[in-house]
């Protein structure tokens, strides 16, 4: 018995998920890669890609505060944008600071966001405050709140 329990503390690691351990720098990558993936599938149109990145009780403010209540919701509002690819603004949001909490799985990213036309001029600009959640699938955003400063 005793062999029986050698051998599964030695195969143990071995079977353990292969995740990077967590740390503030470790966990600051994989927000800003993940945000960067967002923006990409922004950029592609890729609605599989943008919803990748919201946990499912996401929420959200948008620029002009309107209230989002859920992930649906939100994606409905990316995917009404898909759809209008002549009229639609696209968004990229640009991370200035990355805060990994010690207390909760928790982080705190802000930024500020471009929104261009179809012809690539800058249509809005503000800024933005996100809050990551780590789960089992990794870095999700649990809420995001846009403030639209400037139309140009």
């Amino acid at each position: 018995m005793l062999k029986h329990v050698a051998l599964l503390a030695l195969l143990l690691p071995l079977s353990a998920p292969m995740h990077a351990t967590p740390s503030p720098a470790n966990d600051e990558a994989q927000i800003r890669a993940a945000r960067a993936f967002s923006n990409q599938s922004i950029k592609r149109r890729n609605l599989l890609g943008v919803g990748n990145s919201l946990a499912e009780n996401f929420v959200a403010v948008v620029g002009d505060g309107s209230f989002v209540p859920s992930r649906a919701a939100y994606l409905k509002l990316f995917q009404q944008d898909f759809n209008s690819p002549k009229t639609s603004i696209r968004y990229e949001r640009i991370t200035d600071t990355v805060q990994v909490s010690t207390a909760h799985p928790i982080a705190a990213e802000q930024g500020h966001w471009i929104g261009t036309d179809a012809n690539g001029n800058v249509a809005y600009t503000g800024t933005y405050m996100a809050m990551w959640e780590r789960s089992k699938g990794g870095w999700k955003l649990r809420s995001e709140l846009y403030v639209t400063l400037a139309h140009h």
